[in-house]
């Protein structure tokens, strides 16, 4: 492309040789510092929720491989450790622990980085597969990527129940990508009928969520419970036998308690973190 360069007012002065190559020389280093500085094309989203979604094995292997992290376990395994202290360290942060209960093991949860990548054509080849109709892949998406980070997190184990926390996951997706749309779109690919899509499509654009998978011969009593720091969501065998399971998060962290508590207990533990 031809630019027309502008043409210097010199009237009236001594002299504009000094100035004029000072002037080219700041428009040339200006010219560098654009071409060289990152420019992001990426939106940063933290997904301070957890959304529970009720799939089997087979549907989430319906999905291209290269998008089956987007629901992955949640928890992965954490390394065991000395102390706090040395969990601190690790994990750039320190533990909030309830106020009655002394820990019996400590762990670090190591952070992960996943980039994944979208083929448009395995994804309408697994729309196919799902019967789900009503949805449209755009060409658009084609190679757009999208990046999903956790950071160190900690595991206590106190006996009878365990608490991990750590900040909240972070999903950073090219913004010709809308990710709202595109959740709609694995979730039909998943076997979800097209209203209950759309519901939790909306629910992300309003407050992005991760995805807890659980598979749909469990019969389970899921709601929300009303904590200090928001609302949680509990969950438990319809049944109310066995382990119970609290997630929850705060301004700078999301947290996941399990083991064989009551819910009051869950509830009053999860409130009494410091």
């Amino acid at each position: 492309m031809n630019r027309r360069r502008g043409r210097s007012a010199t009237k009236g002065t001594k002299s504009t040789k000094g100035n004029q190559s000072y002037c080219s020389f700041l428009l040339c280093f200006l010219c560098l510092l654009w071409l060289i500085s990152p420019v992001s094309s990426f939106a940063q989203i933290p997904l301070n929720r957890f959304e529970v979604i009720r799939v089997d094995t087979e549907d989430i292997e319906r999905l291209p491989s290269s998008l089956r992290p987007i629901f992955a376990d949640p928890l992965p395994d954490a390394e065991v450790v000395n102390n706090l202290n040395d969990a601190a360290t690790r994990a750039g942060f320190t533990a909030r622990l309830p106020k009655e209960n002394k820990p019996q093991q400590i762990g670090v949860i190591s952070p992960t980085s996943v980039q994944l990548k979208i083929n448009v054509a395995e994804l309408r080849a697994a729309l196919n597969e799902a019967k789900a109709t009503g949805v449209a892949v755009p060409d658009a998406w084609d190679g757009l990527t999208m990046n999903l980070q956790q950071r160190a997190g900690v595991f206590v184990d106190f006996g009878d129940f365990f608490i991990a926390q750590a900040p909240a996951r972070m999903v950073s997706a090219e913004k010709e990508l809308p990710l709202d749309q595109f959740i709609e779109v694995l979730l039909r690919v998943l076997g979800m009928d097209a209203m209950k899509a759309r519901d939790l499509r909306q629910a992300f654009a309003g407050a992005p969520a991760g995805f807890f998978p659980i598979p749909k011969r469990f019969e389970m009593d899921i709601h929300s419970v009303k904590l200090r720091t928001g609302s949680g969501l509990f969950l438990q065998n319809a049944s109310k036998q066995g382990e119970v399971a609290l997630a929850w998060s705060d301004s700078d962290r999301t947290y996941f308690l399990s083991g064989f508590v009551t819910e009051s207990q869950a509830v009053s533990m999860a409130d009494s973190l410091q």
